[in-house]
């Protein structure tokens, strides 16, 4: 399975999940009855004209998140993936979808895909790539070959010229950046690698000192150019809760497949055992605690506030503590967790979030605590 991959509009992913968050905050009561909320997001193969009417998706995303707004995951469909796209007489490939029924069939063509619900989408047109890199004042990137291509019946048609090397590229050059596709090596890989490169260097521009401040100005631009169901409040308060304070959490997969002329046609085939796979794996709802268990964590290893990061990194999961403080000693060499016997499972459960190999069963159980956490200094928090 491909991880950490990402499609041309995947550079806005940002603020599609601050919004996303946004929408899931403000529906909590309809929110909680669910296990987990998915967003769709792609983007169109053309200007917005008429709302996109007739235009293909150029790349399609499927984030989700738990009812908490965490456990993030994105998850890229390959354009030319062969589905079912509901009312079709035969199998196509998934970005017609938008062409044949815009918006509402794309998102019933995903759920045949999947099958479970999608419950946001977020468009996104050209115009918003190009917008939002010129409200940065551009992005520095190395260029890794020439990029040379013509396609005068392209809707506008589209002529891109970038010499190879370190520069900064601006909103018309970064767009012609990331919709180049012939020249690499490896082709898509190729690609894949370059559109990466950018969307490094987009959030290194986004999260600088200089664009924290413009965050208003910026905030706009994207909503500016964007079709969306999801509420738009708050926006700058959750872009820091969501995204800027743990950068890092977002999980990037592709649907796992292979490229297969039929018919003298490129698809890419994905079969149902993967997608089975990717739901096991990162859409299943996460395995909650036992209920009204008490948790504690306690400091051993002397470093200043990781009993509060080991707290919230659980909290994060979902999993409520109790109570933090300082163990006995504070030059613990190993980490390790103390629990009841009836709280075994639980224990192994936050042993493997943690990476704390060691556990011991208590056999005086009037403790305060059903589990105990004790962080040494084989840990980094």
């Amino acid at each position: 399975m491909k991880k950490r991959r990402i499609n041309l509009f995947g550079i806005f992913i940002i603020p599609i999940m601050i919004m996303s968050i946004i929408g899931i905050l403000s529906m909590n009561n309809e929110n909680n009855s669910r296990d987990r909320t998915n967003i769709l997001i792609f983007g169109i193969d053309g200007l917005e004209t008429s709302n996109g009417k007739g235009t293909r998706a150029d790349s399609i995303m499927l984030f989700s998140v738990d009812h908490n707004g965490g456990h993030p995951v994105l998850i890229s469909i390959p354009r030319d993936t062969r589905v079912i796209i509901p009312g079709r007489k035969s199998l196509d490939k998934i970005n017609h979808a938008h062409a044949y029924g815009e918006t509402e069939l794309l998102i019933d063509t995903v759920e045949e895909l999947f099958k479970m619900p999608i419950h946001y989408y977020t468009k996104i047109s050209y115009k918003a790539v190009e917008e939002l890199v010129d409200t940065l004042g551009g992005i520095e990137l190395n260029v890794p070959i020439d990029m040379k291509y013509k396609d005068p019946y392209a809707n506008p048609p589209l002529v891109i010229d970038i010499n190879k090397g370190t520069q900064t590229l601006k909103g018309t050059e970064a767009l012609h950046f990331l919709r180049f596709r012939s020249g690499y090596p490896n082709q898509d890989l190729g690609r894949i690698a370059a559109q990466q490169q950018f969307v490094n260097a987009l959030v290194e521009e986004i999260i600088s000192p200089t664009n924290l401040l413009r965050a208003p100005t910026i905030a706009k631009t994207f909503l500016n150019n964007v079709d969306t169901n999801i509420s738009k409040g708050n926006i700058l308060y959750l872009a820091y809760k969501g995204f800027i304070s743990k950068p890092n959490e977002l999980l990037r997969v592709t649907i796992p497949g292979s490229s297969k002329m039929i018919h003298g046609i490129s698809y890419y085939i994905v079969e149902d055992e993967d997608i089975a796979n990717v739901k096991k794996q990162y859409l299943n709802p996460s395995k909650a605690l036992a209920t009204n268990i008490k948790i504690e964590v306690l400091n051993g290893c002397g470093v200043n506030g990781v009993a509060a990061r080991v707290a919230e990194k659980l909290e994060d999961h979902s999993i409520a503590v109790s109570e933090i403080g300082n163990y006995e000693v504070n030059n613990l060499q190993q980490s390790f967790i103390e629990y009841e016997s009836k709280h075994k499972k639980d224990a192994k459960k936050i042993s493997k979030l943690l990476s704390i190999k060691k556990l011991i069963e208590r056999e005086d159980e009037a403790s305060t605590s059903n589990i105990t956490i004790i962080i040494g200094r084989d840990l980094e928090f």
